[in-house]
């Protein structure tokens, strides 16, 4: 050991040590070479789950500067891979890969400053590593900025910047910018819908194996959206993204079978699909399977069961089923009437913009069903419901401004929504509202005839148009 020293003394005192072994560009040289035989055997250990050896190959060229095994040995340390978890000297290992400008490296500090792992939360310093590391054309650091611009996190919100960063993480083939990219143009938040480049989008995606884009597509093809109307192409997809256990997925492929849509009628795959996407906390399914089941639709009848799943639906705040429940507790059915318990429920629908539950409310309010009697908030409800087109809140409410109960009287509004119940499908309303109308237009002029007629007619545009948007 002391020859090796005096050795090693000797050639540096002769002068050898800078033109033979202190040379920076020679000891990268030499680095490297060993590097390019070590480090593929360190990418095949973490491939085969050789922690240890990956980790103990890394730590020696993260130790020697070499940028790479920098970022692989803080990405061994983030995940506890080999090595005990420790966020701290996985930062601290990112920030050596990005010192060196390396873009993996500056992605992974921005990934740590993002969430605050290993450093403190800071979205500026994510923004700025993100930018460094996309300007060096890294394509998650791209799909970041897309990310950050779209939702106005840590800079200004700006779709069309989002936009642009998605499309060049898209291009190198990022799958959630494609799906983000799909869904940008489908939903036309960057200013215009373009059906069109959604499908490609989601298609690029969907190819990846995106379940979410393989949704999209079915659901583009079921409603003719960028591409021909085709039902058995929607039923495809769907099931592709069902089978992945995508629960919307499974919901639509569960109302497919049940309507015949792009395959035949199959009421046992359809309740297994239903029932899949319902257990996994899917609202619309669970409301759905509580319909079924309430009616003996497919499955046993069972108004027990038919509740508790109209409860799962209606605690997430699911209206129809919030509805629903109002509607078991109000007519008693498998439990003892509650017009209290059904009030609150109605309401709760009802605040969610559901007709049928504010003309309930209005109805409530105005026979004092389990709660105090209050005219002036059944007219309001019922002018909630009239607006969207609730033919019986429109005769309610006409009553209502006839009378003047709980509102002034008016008989130009009167006749408002009388009018337009008198459009009603349903006999027993068509007939009271023409009845009604007619007779109240016996004490109005022309004029205010007119006017009525025009507002009914704006009324009438406006809750017709709402429908088919």
């Amino acid at each position: 050991m002391k020859k090796w020293i005096s050795l090693v003394f000797f050639i540096t005192t002769m002068g050898f040590t800078t033109s033979i072994f202190a040379s920076d560009q020679a000891l990268q040289y030499f680095q490297a070479k060993a590097a390019e035989q070590k480090l593929p055997e360190a990418s095949a250990a973490v491939a085969n789950k050789d922690y240890a050896k990956a980790f103990e190959i890394y730590k020696r060229y993260a130790e020697l500067g070499m940028p790479v095994a920098q970022y692989m040995l803080a990405y061994l340390y983030q995940n506890g891979f080999g090595v005990p978890k420790d966020g701290d000297l996985a930062a601290a290992w990112y920030g050596k890969a990005s010192g060196q400008a390396f873009p993996p490296g500056q992605f992974g500090l921005g990934m740590m400053y993002y969430y605050g792992i290993g450093v403190s939360q800071g979205l500026t310093e994510a923004v700025d590593l993100f930018n460094q590391a996309a300007l060096r054309n890294h394509p998650l650091a791209q799909y970041m900025l897309g990310y950050l611009y779209a939702q106005g996190y840590g800079v200004t919100q700006n779709v069309v910047t989002a936009v642009d960063w998605y499309t060049k993480a898209a291009t190198q083939g990022v799958v959630q910018a494609q799906y983000n990219l799909g869904l940008i143009y489908y939903s036309g938040a960057a200013g215009s819908t373009d059906y069109t480049k959604a499908f490609n989008w989601f298609s690029l995606a969907a190819q990846q194996g995106s379940e979410k884009a393989k949704f999209m597509l079915g659901l583009m093809y079921s409603l003719g959206q960028g591409v021909g109307l085709d039902k058995a192409q929607a039923f495809n997809w769907y099931k592709q993204a069902a089978d992945k256990g995508l629960a919307v997925a499974q919901y639509n492929l569960g109302i497919a079978y049940y309507n015949g849509q792009g395959t035949q009628t199959n009421l046992g795959l359809a309740i297994a699909a239903l029932t899949s996407a319902a257990n996994q906390g899917l609202p619309r399914a669970q409301y759905f399977l509580g319909y079924l089941t309430f009616n003996g639709i497919g499955v046993a009848k069972s108004l027990q069961k038919a509740l508790e799943w109209y409860m799962k639906a209606a605690e997430q705040n699911f209206a129809d089923a919030q509805f629903a429940v109002g509607y078991v507790f109000h007519n008693g059915a498998g439990v003892p009437k509650d017009d209290r318990q059904a009030f609150t429920w109605y309401l709760s629908a009802a605040k969610q913009g559901l007709a049928n539950a504010q003309y309930m409310v209005g109805l409530f309010y105005q026979q004092g069903l389990g709660i105090p009697s209050d005219t002036q908030l059944a007219a309001y409800w019922y002018g909630k419901a009239a607006e969207q087109g609730m033919d019986n809140a429109q005769l309610l409410l006409g009553v209502m401004y006839s009378q003047g109960q709980g509102i002034p009287k008016d008989n130009k509004l009167a006749y408002t929504w009388l009018n337009l119940a008198s459009t009603s499908s349903n006999s027993e309303v068509r007939d009271a509202a023409v009845k009604l109308r007619d007779e109240l237009a016996k004490s109005m002029n022309a004029a205010d005839i007119n006017a009525a007629k025009q507002q009914s007619q704006t009324y009438f545009n406006k809750y017709a148009g709402a429908q088919w948007k």
